[in-house]
């Protein structure tokens, strides 16, 4: 596993996100955390390939819950059975308390309510990070 730096430039993340504003935003916000390692996916399916074409890789997902083909959760609980030591953020407008539980149960790391701004992203990693 790479060593990762105080700003976070040893981190390989995925980034799995169908719409294309909200991906640049994602990137954008880790660029400004110091994370130049990013494999983009434009759906859930497609994220699910490039975990498993390159496992044991990737330190953290960040995943929008609704996406064609295979959806965030779904991703989520394919991480958890296969690459249970990655750490994932859901980015999502769903703020309903079963959805939330949903998630929770099946273990993710963190939230990101949509709208969302690169300092959220990058408070976020900064917490799941810590020294």
């Amino acid at each position: 596993m790479a060593e990762i730096g105080k700003n976070f430039s040893g981190l390989k993340v995925l980034v799995a996100e169908d719409e294309e504003m909200a991906g640049k935003l994602v990137r954008g916000a880790l660029r400004i955390t110091g994370i130049t390692n990013v494999v983009y996916c434009r759906d859930g399916a497609e994220a699910v390939k490039a975990l498993d074409a390159e496992p044991g890789t990737f330190q953290l997902v960040i995943s929008d819950w609704n996406m064609p083909t295979v959806s965030g959760i779904e991703l989520l609980r394919y991480v958890r059975m296969h690459y249970s030591h990655l750490k994932f953020i859901m980015l999502t407008g769903r703020k309903q308390t079963e959805a939330v539980l949903q998630a929770r149960a099946l273990g993710v790391d963190a939230y990101i309510a949509k709208p969302f701004s690169p300092e959220s992203v990058k408070k976020k990693i900064e917490a799941m990070f810590r020294f």
